[in-house]
């Protein structure tokens, strides 16, 4: 890994790396100090009633000036890693490598997939306008350092027109005590492209520290289908922020699934900023153990006749717990705007908790809007029907939560479908 031998202080900062473009360290030095600026929140914070801070700050053990993108990049020749059923494939190492590799066609034709530090020295004139626009350093404390200090991104820039037809999958591994993760995503008009962003891997230390950040800007009628799949280690600690930038006539699709970590806690939205934007966002949380899940959600109506819906699902079990705020925020300008959200939440044990806050800002009229959150146990009488058609007691609730969670995953890509039936279902070992 690259270094740089100045040993900052609590506000200082180190120099600039020979290879980083002096926009880019401009960018990390404010963030740095927007970082030191902003105090932890506290714990009557609205997004933090739920979650202490402290779990996801850093340890000042932690050299964390020390972590720079590696150089020199290399080129990925290894084509065997993309396989038929994927039109890109993006990973790191646990040394924070990033490699990018693309359908050769694609590529040809304009689509740019490449490791993020690359994309800043090789592309700043596209990437410059976007990079931490929609989560800079005043947006919270932790999204200022990943800001400062992220070390593995990927890039994805699909040109005007172009339909890719099959998913582009990305692999996300814990880097060390703490990893810093980006993505920026930007596409084109009447584009349409599947992502498939996948955090999974063992973190080897107790206390290790997942902090993500990714950016996606869509052109206007165009079509974006995002997967974020949590699966990490159940002894890491997992910070994501999610935003999307939605235009006119465009649709997101956002699909957020959360099996792994100790704690997770995940702010994920889009800001609809065109006339008929479409924003759906989908969530899966099924939690055993003492596992601890923290999501919030929001879709900002910025324009008239946009449109939004959010279904989050949670199943916990043992003594597994679950808190979920979703925002529903309209202009006062964005007539004829249509939002929705429901959350409900199944609770399989005794020990189990869940909190469900739904939430509206309205300030227009004309609109249609609705919200709900359901919260309970399995209904007996319905074990006892599955129950008297021959089924054991776990066949029968097996049955059950296939259904209650089958609607979401089926807005997964088909190759993520069947995968995530099966890990959910493995949390049910016991029942």
């Amino acid at each position: 890994m690259n270094t740089t031998a100045t040993k900052p202080g609590r506000t200082g900062f180190r120099k600039i790396d020979r290879k980083e473009p002096e926009w880019l360290y401009n960018i990390r030095k404010e963030s740095w100090v927007a970082y030191n600026d902003q105090a932890i929140p506290t714990r009557v914070a609205h997004l933090w009633r739920y979650t202490n801070p402290l779990h996801f700050a850093v340890n000042p053990t932690h050299d964390i000036m020390q972590l720079l993108p590696p150089l020199p990049d290399r080129t990925e020749t290894d084509t065997s890693l993309l396989k038929p059923d994927h039109a890109a494939f993006g990973y790191n190492r646990g040394d924070a490598m990033t490699f990018a590799m693309a359908n050769p066609e694609l590529a040809a034709s304009g689509l740019v997939f490449k490791n993020l530090y690359s994309a800043v020295r090789e592309d700043d004139n596209l990437v410059g306008d976007y990079l931490g626009h929609l989560i800079g350093n005043t947006f919270g404390k932790f999204e200022a350092l990943n800001l400062a200090f992220w070390s593995t991104g990927l890039f994805l820039y699909i040109p005007d027109n172009m339909i890719v037809e099959k998913p582009i999958r990305l692999q996300r591994q814990p880097t060390g005590p703490v990893t810093f993760h980006r993505l920026l995503i930007i596409t084109g008009e009447n584009t349409d492209v599947t992502v498939i962003d996948d955090y999974s891997g063992e973190c080897r230390r107790e206390d290790a520290l997942i902090n993500s950040v990714v950016e996606i800007y869509t052109g206007s009628s165009s079509r974006t289908q995002y997967a974020g799949i949590q699966r990490q280690a159940g002894n890491c600690k997992t910070y994501i922020t999610q935003r999307a930038r939605v235009a006119r006539d465009a649709c997101i699709s956002s699909v957020f699934a959360a099996l792994g970590s100790t704690i997770s806690k995940v702010n994920a939205g889009s800001v609809l900023t065109g006339e008929g934007a479409n924003g759906r966002l989908y969530g899966l949380i099924f939690g055993n153990d003492s596992q601890h899940f923290d999501y919030h959600t929001m879709h900002h109506h910025q324009a008239g006749a946009s449109y939004s819906n959010i279904d989050v699902k949670v199943a916990l079990k043992d003594n597994a717990a679950s808190a979920y705020t979703g925002l529903i925020k309209i202009n006062e300008d964005a007539l004829n705007c249509e939002a929705f959200q429901e959350n409900r939440n199944l609770l399989l044990d005794g020990g189990t908790k869940a909190e469900s806050i739904p939430e509206l800002e309205i300030l227009c009229d004309k609109v249609r809007c609705s919200h709900g959150a359901t919260m309970g146990r399995i209904d007996p009488e319905m074990l006892f029907y599955l129950k008297s058609r021959g089924l054991s007691h776990s066949e029968a609730v097996k049955t059950i939560i296939s259904g209650f969670i089958g609607p979401t995953i089926d807005q997964l890509p088909d190759d993520l479908r069947q995968l995530m039936r099966n890990l959910a279902l493995s949390k049910l070992k016991g029942n």
